[in-house]
């Protein structure tokens, strides 16, 4: 719970890429991330991106997903500069006009997990730099759960398991003062 007005410093959040690619340009999508994030230190499973059809037209059919977690802690703050840089990946790589690669950062925070996007929507809220912050999951119950607009792959019970291995390393990292605000209430002694 916080309380209290005034201004606060943002807790610390650990950072990922959502990253989609089209199997027949791309062998190791990691090697085009690898200078501004790093290696992974730790991967979700990769799936074939079959749930919807919503990048087909632009990146053809052959489509791959994964997550991947980044030894990058730091201030919330960062998320639009590597979204615009994560563009300019893409726009490097584009084969036609047409990307083959879909490098999309976002963050995971104790009580929250966020992507960037480019583009506007009702539950998008503007951060800088023509980019958004996308909320995709958020914290009750001891487990992060999806809203009414969650894209599909982010509600997938390994992808969940993934931002819980996240949310953990982030703990361990910087600890529950260091992250952001989220302060475990007590119990008190009648059990409530």
């Amino acid at each position: 719970m916080v309380t209290g007005g005034g201004f606060r410093q943002t807790g610390r959040v650990i950072f990922f890429n959502a990253i989609l690619y089209n199997k027949d340009y791309v062998k190791n999508p990691d090697e085009f991330a690898l200078p501004l994030f790093g290696e992974p230190i730790v991967k979700s499973a990769e799936f074939d991106f079959s749930h919807t059809s919503y990048y087909e037209p632009e990146m053809g059919e052959n489509l791959a997903k994964y997550f991947a977690l980044y030894d990058l802690v730091e201030h919330p703050d960062n998320l639009p500069d590597y979204k615009i840089h994560a563009v300019n990946i893409e726009d490097t790589l584009a084969v036609g006009g047409k990307r083959i690669i879909n490098i999309d950062p976002g963050y995971v925070a104790m009580e929250k997990v966020v992507a960037a996007s480019t583009k506007n929507f009702t539950h998008r809220i503007y951060l800088r730099d023509n980019i958004y912050g996308d909320l995709q999951l958020y914290r009750r119950k001891g487990s992060y759960v999806p809203l009414e607009w969650t894209f599909q792959d982010y509600q997938f019970d390994f992808v969940l398991g993934f931002f819980e291995k996240a949310r953990k390393i982030l703990e361990q990292r910087v600890g529950m003062a260091e992250t952001c605000g989220i302060i475990q209430q007590k119990k008190r002694p009648d059990g409530r």
